[in-house]
């Protein structure tokens, strides 16, 4: 396999809802490629696909909002457990935890749209998601680089001289 066809499958790994950074960074490490380049690939691929999320997010909510003819998550009886679990973390937390969290539990695009159905401010939402999806890339980038290193002669811990 190319090295072009490893970047593309990790840009599209991450960019896949339920495989993101988490998935595909270690994956395109462990098929060879740097761990740097990894992480910054499958920062871009779920980077641009959390964009439209965000954007579309507002005008689901007043969308719904017109359906339902009621506020989103006004009451208790309607919530289902996992968005229940949602807006625990987004009141203990607020975006930066729903952002850090969001992403091992739910999803970083479910994550992001919940947050905007509740309200939350765009710019808010793009800020500390954009942090939260750098983060981990290079978080899984370096621990399946460790790894690596730690199972394959000739391969060096990240960092080292």
């Amino acid at each position: 396999m190319t090295e072009l066809m490893l970047y593309l499958g990790v840009f599209i790994g991450s960019a896949t809802p339920a495989f993101e950074v988490w998935v595909a960074v270690p994956l395109g490490v462990l098929a060879g490629l740097p761990w740097l380049a990894a992480a910054l690939v499958g920062f871009v691929g779920n980077f641009i696909t959390l964009l439209p999320v965000v954007y579309a997010g507002e005008k689901i909510r007043f969308w719904l909002n017109r359906w339902r003819k009621q506020p989103l998550m006004e009451g208790a009886d309607g919530i289902d457990a996992k968005a229940s679990r949602k807006q625990k973390i987004l009141d203990c937390f607020g975006i930066p935890g729903l952002a850090f969290l969001g992403p091992f539990l739910i999803g970083v695009h479910a994550a992001s749209a919940f947050a905007i159905a509740s309200g939350a401010s765009k710019r808010d939402v793009i800020i500390w998601f954009t942090v939260s999806i750098l983060i981990c890339s290079l978080f899984f980038a370096i621990l399946a680089e460790i790894g690596a290193a730690s199972f394959v002669e000739g391969r060096s811990l990240p960092f080292s001289t």
